[in-house]
């Protein structure tokens, strides 16, 4: 492995010691320092598991710089000087020849250097020629998806699936049994010096008091057990669902490319579409099947474009509470000082939210969303969550946040997955499928849409 990439997979050996700390908890505290050793001498045997991607990603590499060449090395090796030194000769053998037949020595001389100069013209034009086409397209390539940006994200997400995480699960009941063993036998692993002062700075150290008081302890405990419970608490996505293969494809290649980048950011998926499209049905299967790599889920109704005549969108303050209320944020914080003003409850919320989620990978469903300025105040910072948006049209969030932004339309079904729908419905209503003429009918007057 080359040494500039060995750095990315360190970095990204760490970015995942330091998840699988937070992860642990106060519960079962972990030793980042010794884990993240272990992780760097078996670096090697991890990266293993993605070298086909790896080899591709160095290709790729390798063709580029291949084709990285300027006009003027062009020049150079491409055989222009035999190519100057014949126009040379021909320019000389011009004037000769014009001499010999009785023309004047300056005339002479003018038609060789004219013919000098259209030779070497000519060969300019020739490297040119091949040079610049070859430079234009190595230049839209470059922005184009599939080229060696891609093929590193590929590889830096097989390097985290295939090796690092399995390493670090491998680790996890490792840890667990070495304490039993020493409760069991009454015997302590003695700490060296520095991890004895660094424990005991801590409070983790002989005779002193734990690190969590009762009251944080309690709090934990619940944020887990809420966040625990909240994939429980969305709403089920399964039933008529069926298609939207592609949709849910390219929603978990954002989120496992956002994972290989080396920045902290949320991935924001925009799903817009006409009503009845089933956008809020793909934003919950997508938030289900994702789960294994979040540590919470939370949907929010935010009632932008289905309100009722007079009913206004949902406000940001409440849908702030709903999600700290969700996501185990502590009761406590979510009071005010009396006579605290509408707009100081929203900021303070925001901090609390952004606070509470930092480092905390979620899943939030936004659905039916109209406002970005709303929207942006409802993702989290500096974390890895995921933002599954629903609206009717494309939201431009504004700029300055610090997201991984995607647009993703939510058309109609397809004849066949529309079908899917129709014979799921009557299965769920207990009847029998409908015929061939009436299934045709229903198909018409659904036209392509889920809900209908």
């Amino acid at each position: 492995m080359r040494d500039s990439h060995r750095e990315e997979a360190e970095r990204l050996l760490a970015r995942a010691v330091e998840e699988e700390v937070r992860r642990a908890g106060a519960g079962a505290p972990v030793d980042r320092e010794a884990l993240l050793a272990r992780g760097r001498e078996a670096l090697d045997g991890l990266a293993a598991a993605a070298a086909e991607e790896y080899a591709a990603y160095v290709a790729a590499l390798d063709a580029d710089a291949a084709g990285q060449q300027s006009l003027g090395e062009a020049f150079r090796q491409g055989s222009t000087s035999t190519a100057l030194l014949a126009t040379a000769v021909a320019a000389v053998a011009a004037a000769g020849a014009d001499m010999a037949f009785g023309v004047a020595a300056g005339t002479a001389l003018s038609a060789g250097i004219v013919v000098g100069v259209a030779g070497a013209a000519t060969t300019a034009a020739k490297v040119a020629a091949v040079h610049l086409p070859a430079a234009n397209r190595r230049a839209g390539a470059a922005g184009r998806p599939g080229g060696a940006a891609q093929l590193r994200l590929q590889w830096l997400t097989a390097l985290e699936v295939r090796g690092v995480r399995p390493f670090l699960e491998q680790q996890r009941p490792v840890r667990p049994a070495a304490r039993r063993g020493a409760a069991a036998t009454g015997r302590t692993t003695p700490l060296s010096p520095g991890a004895h002062a660094a424990a005991t700075a801590n409070g983790n150290g002989p005779g002193a008091a734990p690190s969590l008081r009762g009251s944080d302890r309690s709090a934990e405990a619940r944020r887990r057990g809420m966040l625990e419970q909240s994939f429980g608490q969305l709403p089920d996505a399964g039933g008529l669902f069926t298609g939207r293969r592609a949709e849910l494809t390219r929603i978990a290649q954002w989120v496992q490319a956002a994972r290989a980048s080396t920045e902290t950011r949320p991935v924001v998926v925009v799903l817009h579409g006409e009503p009845g499209v089933g956008r809020t049905a793909l934003a919950l299967r997508a938030a289900h099947a994702l789960r294994d790599q979040f540590r919470g889920a939370c949907l929010v109704d935010m009632r932008g474009g289905s309100t009722a005549p007079g009913e206004p969108p949902l406000p940001t303050r409440e849908a702030l509470l709903h999600l700290l209320n969700r996501l185990g944020a502590p009761r406590e914080q979510l009071l005010f000082r009396e006579g605290a003003t509408a707009e100081q409850q929203v900021r303070r919320l925001g901090e609390l939210y952004h606070q509470h989620l930092q480092g905390l990978p979620v899943t939030v469903v936004l659905d039916d969303a109209v406002d970005p300025e709303q929207v942006r105040a409802l993702v989290p910072e500096r974390s890895e969550s995921l933002v599954l948006v629903t609206a009717r049209e494309p939201l431009e969030l504004p700029s300055g946040l610090s997201a991984w932004v995607h647009q993703l339309p939510v058309v109609r079904l397809a004849g066949a997955e529309a079908a899917e729908v129709l014979a799921a419905g009557a299965r769920a209503a207990g009847g029998p499928a409908p015929g061939e003429a009436a299934a045709a009918g229903l198909l018409e007057l659904g036209a392509g849409l889920p809900l209908a």
